[in-house]
This record gives structure tokens, C-alpha cells and sequence, in this order.
């Protein structure tokens, strides 16, 4: 899977998540049993900003055979979760190179059911994010300008009895529903697509309500190259359950 990155509201500060997909399903490593927490306190937070130190624990956790298992950034903070075998391999992230005025903490703790990674694990309405921001990195890798477009969403399962109540049920929220093919009800709604996790949240919600499941969105392309995304009025990109 990579990494993933999805977004988070810590009592109503504005948290950037990654987190290595592949511990999802793969966590705990029983070969690395101790985390080392890294905290960076910065004027920046930002990744222009941390570049060098980033790149250092990349290089120090590689060096150690560690892993690093996620991410918490906020504007002026960045906790870095990395899993090594024993406490003495925390020890060289203490020679971390650091921008002007930032400080930097070591927290090493026994940890071999790896519960310190449920703090970067995303949950609710984290996942939702977290498929959105896939979406997201596809857009903006074909050139797209953002803003406000048509957004194409795609319940599928609702029974016959059920489409009645669930088109009601997101009308009245503004979404308008379109055409229904074989097991698929296609809804659309004006969005943002950097703004829009409350959107596929407030769906996935219904579908899971009418018995049905949300599959996915996917919008056109603004601005985008046309080398790179080939027709750039209709190109689309959608995410998918498991992808």
C-alpha cells in the first residue's frame, strides 16, 4: 500500500497523519518491539521546513533496521514514530540534524504489541480521509488547479425496496442522484475535492444505514496537462473499496 497520509482534528488542532499502510495489516512486528518516538518542536512544522531532519531519520532508521511507522504533524510540531529492536538502537536518533531554533525529544518505551501505532492508525472517519487524499494525489499529479466541480459518487447494493428511502434521504442533504446501473446508483453533488472527506463520510453513513456500501468518487480534471491526463475537461479519477 505504501504511505498514507489522511487528516485529523486533535481537540481542534489541525493534525497531518501518514502512516505506513503496509502496518495496517501487517502490525506488530515481533522483531521490533521498542518505539522510539521522535518529537521535533519547530518554528515550521512543514516539510521545506524539516527536509533535513526527515531525511536523517529516514537515513538513521534504515542504518538501525528500524521502521518508521507513521506521522503527526501539526504547524510546529512533528512527532515521528519509528519501531527498532532494542532501546541502545534509539539512541542515534538523538545526533538528528535540527533547523535553527527547533528542539528535539527522544521517548523510547517497551512496546511489543505495538500499541503506541494505534495513536497514528486512522479510524471512522480518518479512513474516509485517507482514500480521499489518494484521489487527491492523483489530481494533483495530473496538473489539476482545483475547486469547486462536479463530484460523481457510487453506492452499490441498495435493494429495490431501499432506493426510495436512500434517494430521500441524501436529497434532502443536497445531493442529487443519477442513473442506476445493474447494482450501482450513481449521486452527484458541487464540491471541492480538497474538501470533501465530510461529503464521503455523509454518504458512506447512509449507504451503511439502507444496507448498501459507498464505492467511491471520481471528478474531472481542471486545468490539468493534457500530456499527462490526455482529455483534461472529462478525465476522471476514482478510488475504490480495497484499493
Amino acid at each position: 500500500m505504501g504511505w498514507e497520509l489522511f487528516r485529523r482534528d486533535h481537540d481542534g488542532r489541525f493534525e497531518m497523519v501518514g502512516v505506513d499502510g503496509d502496518l495496517l495489516d501487517d502490525a506488530p512486528v515481533t522483531t521490533l518491539p521498542v518505539a522510539a518516538e521522535i518529537w521535533i518542536e519547530a518554528p515550521s512544522a512543514l516539510p521545506e521546513a524539516l527536509g533535513r531532519t526527515e531525511a536523517a531519520i529516514d537515513d538513521v532508521s534504515s542504518r538501525v533496521g528500524g521502521r518508521i511507522a507513521g506521522t503527526v504533524r501539526a504547524a510546529t510540531q512533528l512527532l515521528t514514530l519509528v519501531y527498532v529492536a532494542s532501546d541502545e538502537l534509539a539512541r542515534p536518533f538523538t545526533e538528528l540534524p535540527l533547523p535553527s531554533g527547533a528542539s528535539l525529544s527522544i521517548q523510547p518505551s517497551i512496546d511489543p504489541d505495538w500499541r503506541r501505532f494505534d495513536d497514528v492508525r486512522p479510524n471512522g472517519m480518518e479512513v474516509r480521509s485517507m482514500h480521499d487524499l489518494r484521489v487527491m494525489s492523483q489530481l494533483h499529479a495530473h496538473g489539476d488547479r482545483g475547486g469547486v466541480r462536479r463530484i460523481d459518487h457510487i453506492v452499490t447494493g441498495l435493494t429495490d425496496d431501499r432506493v426510495e428511502q436512500f434517494t430521500s434521504a441524501v436529497a434532502s442533504l443536497g445531493f442529487a442522484v443519477g442513473e442506476r446501473h445493474d447494482d450501482s446508483l450513481h449521486v452527484h453533488n458541487e464540491a471541492d475535492p480538497s474538501d470533501i472527506t465530510a461529503d464521503t463520510w455523509t454518504l458512506s453513513q447512509i449507504a451503511e444505514r439502507h444496507g448498501a456500501t459507498y464505492d467511491g468518487w471520481g471528478c474531472g480534471i481542471v486545468g490539468g496537462n493534457p500530456t499527462a491526463a490526455g482529455d483534461r475537461s472529462s478525465k476522471r479519477r476514482w478510488w475504490r473499496r480495497g484499493a
